[in-house]
């Protein structure tokens, strides 16, 4: 009860400075369009990032972290959409005195934010991999967790949520099963 509590009150108080944000969007036509390609170019980089990765660890027969890459992310995304789906959270624009900069029409399922749970995961596995990618990756993903609910399509806990459950299933993931399991195979 106090989290569902805490999370409307969120929300509430979200809204008026969300009505600040759209309005200065919309002061100049360029603005909503301008946000809409960064938002693609951004998601868009970073699913060209994960398949890259998954093409060089095929590529260099590495395997065992091609499995555990695939392994981990797709973790993430099974997580987070089990969680969208059993909070099922109403988007902002679903309120009928709110519209979205960005126009969306999926109903629901705002918390957590997928698309920022899955930027940080590949982020994190690049950070495993290679680091100075991550490094890029993870600011692509902080790009895309920003612009969320600055779009009118997530309230920011839905994109700290899906954020946090990525760092929890990342670390374990590839901090710490990913090790004992190629400790155990170098036996």
């Amino acid at each position: 009860m106090f989290i569902t509590n805490f999370y409307k009150n969120h929300c509430e108080h979200w809204i008026p400075i969300y009505r600040k944000i759209y309005d200065w969007f919309f002061e100049k036509p360029c603005r909503p369009k301008a946000i809409k390609v960064i938002s693609k170019i951004t998601t868009y980089a970073v699913y060209v990032g994960y398949t890259a990765l998954l093409i060089i660890l095929a590529v260099k027969m590495d395997f065992v972290r091609l499995i555990g890459v695939i392994a981990v992310t797709m973790s993430a995304f099974f997580i987070v959409t089990a969680f969208r789906s059993k909070i099922n959270a109403p988007r902002p624009y679903e309120r009928p005195d709110i519209k979205a900069v960005v126009p969306k029409s999926t109903t629901g399922k705002s918390c957590p934010s997928r698309h920022s749970a899955c930027s940080l995961i590949i982020a994190i596995a690049w950070i495993y991999i290679y680091p100075p990618v991550g490094i890029v990756i993870t600011i692509l993903a902080v790009i895309i967790a920003f612009l969320r609910p600055i779009m009118g399509v997530h309230f920011p806990l839905d994109v700290l949520f899906g954020l946090l459950l990525s760092l929890v299933i990342g670390i374990v993931g590839f901090g710490v099963i990913m090790p004992l399991v190629t400790s155990h195979l170098a036996l």
